[in-house]
This record gives C-alpha cells, sequence and structure tokens, in this order.
C-alpha cells in the first residue's frame, strides 16, 4: 500500500503520543516510520497469519493493521500495558488508512501501473476490471520541488484533474509529483509542451516555487507508463547539465543531449580539452563563452545576436574573428559551429558528473 506524506504524518502524530519506541512496516517488513530508519525486518510466520492479534517476539510486541493487505506496528516491550497499546493502535492507524489513503480502485490501479508493479500480462485483466483504456495516448510529467511539499502541489492541483477522467496526479515522492496525461489522437506537435509550460505557471503562482518538468515519451499502451515515468526523471536529469535555465525538458526532443549523456567520461574530457585547455583560456572568457551561447541560440544569426547582446554588429565580428583565428573554427559556418558545440556540452556534462559525486 502507498502512503503519501500526509497519511504519514498522521500516524507520526499517533506515535508521538507513545511513551515507548514504534515502527510501522510494510507487509514485507520494509521499516516506513522512521523515514530514517532504511531496515527491513522478518516478520514472523504466526504473524503474518492472524496479523490482527497481537504477536510476542522476544522483547517486541508486533501486530498489523485491519486492512486486508495490512501494514504492521512494532512497540518495544511485551507487557500487558504494551499489548493493550498495540491494539488500540492499530485500531487508530487503521482509521487513518481507512479515511485519508482510501483511492479509488481505479487510480490505485494507475499508481501501480505507474510504479511498475503490475506485470504486462496482469495489466490488461487489471485494466479490464477498472475500465481503463489499454490503448490511448498517453505520457507521464514528472515535476519535482526544492522545498514545497508534494502533498500541498496535489492540493492545487486535484480539482483540475478531477475533469478529465483520463488524466491522474500522484505523489512521486516528497518533493515530486507525477502527472499521467491522456491526448486525443489528433495530437498536435508541440501541445505537450504548451501544457507543460501551462503547469508550470500554476505551480509557479499557486505554490510560490518555481519546478523542473521532465516530460516523458508519448504511448499508446497502458503498459507503457512506468517507462515513461522513468524517460521523464531522465529528461530532467539528462537536460539539466545542458541547460540549467531551463525548467522543462522533453524527452523526445533530447537526442543530442542524450547521445552526449552516454559517452564516457573519460573520453568526454579528452574531446573537450583539444579545444577548451591552457592556450585557450583567456580567449574563452565569461563574456566570449556568452557570446558564443547567444550566436548559437539565435541560430548563428550575426543581426540578431548583436541585438539582443546591446552590441555593434562588428564587435560580434570581430569575437567570431578571434575564435577563428585561435582555433580555426569559423562559427558562422555549420560544420564548424556544431563541432564547437559538441566539444562545449562535453564539457559542462562533465562539470556536471563532478558535482554530484
Amino acid at each position: 500500500m502507498y502512503l503519501n506524506q500526509h497519511i504519514l504524518a498522521k500516524i507520526s502524530s499517533v506515535f508521538s503520543l507513545l511513551s515507548m519506541p514504534a515502527l510501522l512496516l510494510d507487509n514485507d517488513g520494509q521499516v516506513i516510520l522512521p523515514e530514517d530508519y532504511h531496515k527491513q525486518l522478518l516478520l514472523p510466520e504466526p504473524l503474518l497469519a492472524s496479523p490482527h492479534e497481537p504477536f510476542i517476539n522476544g522483547a517486541f510486541t508486533l501486530i498489523g493493521t485491519a486492512e486486508s493487505e495490512p501494514m504492521f506496528l512494532c512497540f518495544s516491550g511485551n507487557s500487558d500495558e504494551v499489548l493493550s497499546i498495540a491494539r488500540i493502535c492499530a485500531q487508530l492507524v487503521s482509521g487513518i488508512l481507512k479515511e485519508f489513503g482510501q483511492d479509488s480502485g481505479r487510480e490505485t490501479t494507475m499508481r501501480r501501473i505507474l510504479d511498475g508493479e503490475i506485470d504486462a500480462s496482469e495489466i490488461l485483466v487489471v485494466a479490464n476490471e477498472q475500465q481503463l483504456k489499454i490503448e490511448a495516448d498517453r505520457c507521464v510529467l514528472y515535476a519535482q520541488f526544492s522545498t514545497v511539499l508534494a502533498e500541498n502541489v496535489l492540493g492545487i492541483l486535484k480539482d483540475a484533474f478531477s475533469e478529465n477522467d483520463g488524466d491522474y496526479v500522484f505523489e512521486a515522492g516528497k518533493h515530486a509529483i507525477a502527472i499521467v496525461k491522456e491526448f486525443n489522437e489528433d495530437l498536435e506537435p508541440g501541445e505537450i509542451e504548451q501544457y507543460a509550460m501551462a503547469l508550470s505557471a500554476t505551480l509557479t503562482t499557486e505554490a510560490g516555487q518555481s519546478s523542473l518538468i521532465g516530460i516523458g515519451v508519448v504511448k499508446h499502451n497502458l503498459s507503457q507508463l512506468h517507462e515513461s515515468l522513468l524517460e521523464a526523471k531522465k529528461a530532467i536529469n539528462i537536460g539539466l547539465p545542458f541547460q540549467p535555465k531551463r525548467q522543462i525538458f522533453n524527452y523526445s526532443a533530447m537526442v543530442l543531449e542524450r547521445f552526449l549523456y552516454d559517452i564516457p567520461e573519460e573520453s568526454a574530457v579528452q574531446f573537450h580539452q583539444t579545444l577548451f585547455n591552457k592556450k585557450t583560456a583567456k580567449l574563452f572568457s565569461e563574456e566570449m563563452l556568452n557570446t558564443i551561447e547567444a550566436f548559437f541560440d539565435n541560430s548563428l544569426n550575426l543581426s540578431e545576436t548583436a541585438r539582443k547582446l546591446y552590441i555593434h554588429r562588428n564587435t560580434l565580428v570581430y569575437r567570431l574573428d578571434k575564435i577563428q583565428k585561435v582555433t580555426g573554427l569559423d562559427l558562422r559556418t555549420f560544420d564548424d559551429a556544431m563541432t564547437f558545440k559538441l566539444l562545449m556540452l562535453m564539457g559542462k556534462l562533465r562539470k556536471d558528473k563532478k558535482s554530484r559525486y
């Protein structure tokens, strides 16, 4: 059972009232609360056979909640008082799960598909049970935030998604959400990006914080949604090093970035240093690199670049001539510009990887 941050906060408030340590475990024995207690315990067979009765295991007492797939509580101690507290807490947690954690069957199924918990061979059966369309154009958008909690964002977006039965929004971590978006068959070019821009604007306005949004590839089968989610996450991880000021990253449109990202770091360093080295360090000042970036952004157009940089056209020509003289590359030609850009991007990727590890 998936427990969002709101449910975990409710259960934590119950635990805070106890005079003894308590753990919340899933039915595999993985500790859910406290969140920083990353352990998995072996649940005794007698407990699994009769989860709703307290079970004493050495110096600890365990009990399951009332659900058909119960969560488990573990308490330090084995006295009669601990047994009584275990029963009461199990009832309280069951009430919380029933009140706050009961998604519709359709939403629960969609989440499990999104998380890759249902095999492709089983999807047809569960989709028919929940009346979910197997074939439809859908993609997953993944939005992450630096500080805003996902549960607060869900509160903002839930009403918007209730109008369309084909769209779903879920927590995807403490500071992230995943959106399953269904599109019409006549999907227009750029429609997904427009939707992501509108989503970004809504989140900035309503949540008070900008977000990074990754867009997975549009899939035609329900069984492929997990793959689209992974692509949406990758889009941010891959795109951010190359375009750190950008907020929306479309996996489908990132062929070059994906290619460069897979180049071994050692090879990337060697290629990058053929152009960016001690001999050219003085040439490639911050001002010069900004000039080059602007020239690329404006499709190698001299007049438009000069206008955007608020410099005379001749000044721009002088800088490009200087680059050609030192490197042998004339950035006004497509082939040389592409060579330069590839080598420059390899350096950006290298810096990003060094900052992560």
